[in-house]
């Protein structure tokens, strides 16, 4: 090997090796946000928005935990900068959470910043907070997990992943937001004791808060908005018997067809017909009452049973969202797909969508009744 190539790939190795130095260099320098969280200050003329951002340490088991008071996200992190030694990168930020007040204003214009800004990924969730979102990451006595962010990072993805929530992430909720057939959701975050949990899903209106689906509904409400996978539903039944009963369905899955009956005379204020079918199964596991699960005759009494209280509580569901002019369901857009998109301009979808005839039918197939003794 002559000399001249010897000194190129001596020097080259030396680059790279500077290149390595200068990398790691630079992640040293940087302080990677997590969490952030929005909400308002004061009352009346004196509001203002409250920033705060937690930013996991190196040992993964602390956070340092930032907060003030700003004209703007952006502002804020300025202002975070100014106090910490690293500089403050957005490219691990997992999930936004906005204080009640301010989701009832609206929160599209600190949303706005999060899609512009290129290092912060879609996936990152969306959440509403019914606690003060400052005082849950300045907490550190999480018994599930080490930091706040990563405690409520794990407790979203664990409920999504069986369907239980919706995925609130940025990108569907951005989604939503510019789709005028669908109204978005966020998950509802509610400070506890000793812990965090989840307490419902948040119905919005355009970028404002305006309505809650019941943690204990939520399994309904993933029925009519998404269908389940892999879920767990309990439910009590109302019968002629002497009291409730109670049948909890797992590995519970679930399919919706939504389909538009009837459009005629939308233009003059007549109700639309809308039809949505549910065809559920799971595994009955668990049943308390007085029927003999032995017997057919009673499986399939029990079906039918199942089939009438869902449809009953689905439709309890789909009349509050009415109520609040809230479609998360994106029945506007099967609507829009059924007629002449210049008559779909001339509607106000909302107030549509507040008076339409929206009926229930759910289909119920238990697929096994687990261990049966004889």
């Amino acid at each position: 090997m002559s000399i001249n190539k010897r000194l190129l790939m001596t020097l080259t190795a030396v680059m790279l090796m500077l290149t390595g130095c200068t990398d790691q260099h630079i992640i040293e320098r940087a302080g990677f946000v997590r969490t952030l969280a929005y909400d308002l200050s004061g009352e009346g003329e004196n509001t203002k928005l409250r920033v705060t951002a937690s930013i996991p340490k190196s040992n993964h088991e602390d956070a340092i935990v930032y907060s003030s008071l700003a004209e703007s996200g952006k502002k804020a992190k300025m202002i975070f900068d100014r106090q910490n030694n690293r500089r403050l990168v957005n490219g691990q930020l997992r999930q936004v959470v906005f204080g009640e007040r301010l989701a009832r204003r609206g929160v599209w214009s600190n949303m706005d910043t999060l899609t512009r800004d290129p290092s912060i990924g879609s996936r990152l969730h969306i959440i509403v907070a019914e606690s003060d979102p400052h005082h849950i990451l300045i907490r550190n006595d999480y018994p599930q997990g080490p930091t706040a962010g990563e405690y409520i990072d794990t407790l979203i993805r664990t409920e999504a992943k069986a369907g239980e929530i919706p995925d609130t992430s940025l990108y569907t909720f951005t989604r939503d937001y510019y789709d005028d057939g669908i109204d978005p959701v966020a998950t509802i975050l509610k400070e506890e004791k000793d812990s965090l949990s989840i307490d419902g899903i948040a119905l919005f209106k355009n970028d404002q808060y305006v309505g809650k689906i019941d943690a204990d509904d939520r399994m309904f409400f993933a029925l009519l908005h998404h269908g389940v996978r892999a879920g767990d539903l309990n439910v009590g039944i109302q019968t002629d018997r002497n009291a409730e009963e109670q049948a909890t369905l797992e590995y519970l899955s679930s399919k919706r067809r939504i389909k538009v009956l009837s459009t005629r005379d939308i233009l003059e204020g007549r109700p639309i017909q809308v039809a949505l079918r549910i065809r559920l199964s799971g595994s009955l596991l668990e049943y308390i009452g007085a029927l003999d699960m032995k017997k057919r005759t009673d499986q399939r009494k029990l079906e039918a049973e199942l089939e009438k209280t869902i449809n009953r509580k689905c439709q309890k569901l789909i009349d509050h969202m009415q109520e609040k002019k809230s479609d998360p369901m994106g029945i506007g857009q099967y609507v829009r797909n059924s007629i002449p998109h210049s008559v779909w301009k001339q509607l106000k979808w909302e107030e549509v969508f507040s008076k339409a005839d929206i009926s229930v039918h759910v289909d119920v197939k238990i697929r096994d009744y687990g261990k049966m003794l004889h």
